[in-house]
């Protein structure tokens, strides 16, 4: 199911308007008082307006789940990134989980868009849609690499592109990747 329709009605009322100008100008906003449950919808009709990164952090786990699992009605097809939260916590010397890791990652390349360089040889960024990340203040507590770093260490391959098959192991090797005979994920 699909709400994205109720989502005009509010963009259309006056306290909305009111808002978006105050987000918009440079001055500090008050608690703005909306309920809990009203949240992702004002935040799904923010994101169809706003131009720029949404960053929605939670006080709490299950909060930030919940609200990344609600988005999709408000929004359809549009990408919601969850920047999850560790399962170990900092001081245990455990590993994280895959699918922690991989969605951290995501987050990060979709918070860093590859840039092109144009005929004047200047950095622009590629017109992709901004994204919407969801995560709680625990997930951002943990430290991540330094965007120069995470750049240098990306790697775009496109199909039809010709590499050196031992350059790409040794590059995804020292990136921490390991070799197995069958690749599941």
């Amino acid at each position: 199911m699909q709400l994205t329709g109720l989502l005009d009605l509010l963009r259309s009322s006056s306290a909305y308007r009111d808002l978006l100008t105050r987000l918009r100008g440079e001055t500090a906003m008050p608690d703005l008082g909306v309920i809990r449950a009203a949240r992702p919808f004002l935040l799904a009709a923010l994101a169809q307006e706003w131009s720029a990164p949404i960053v929605y952090i939670t006080g709490r786990v299950d909060r930030a789940y919940n609200v990344s699992e609600q988005l999709p009605v408000w929004l359809g097809d549009r990408p919601i990134y969850r920047f999850a939260e560790p399962t170990a916590l900092f001081y245990e010397r455990t590993s994280w989980v895959e699918n922690v890791i991989r969605g951290r990652i995501a987050t990060l390349a979709a918070l860093t868009p590859p840039e092109e360089i144009d005929g004047a040889k200047n950095l622009v960024s590629t017109g992709a849609q901004q994204p919407i990340i969801i995560t709680s203040a625990r997930a951002i507590m943990q430290r991540t690499m330094p965007v120069n770093q995470f750049r240098k260490a990306t790697l775009m391959l496109k199909p039809g592109q010709r590499h050196t098959m031992d350059v790409l192991l040794n590059r995804w090797l020292k990136l921490g990747y390991e070799p197995v005979s069958v690749v599941v994920e």
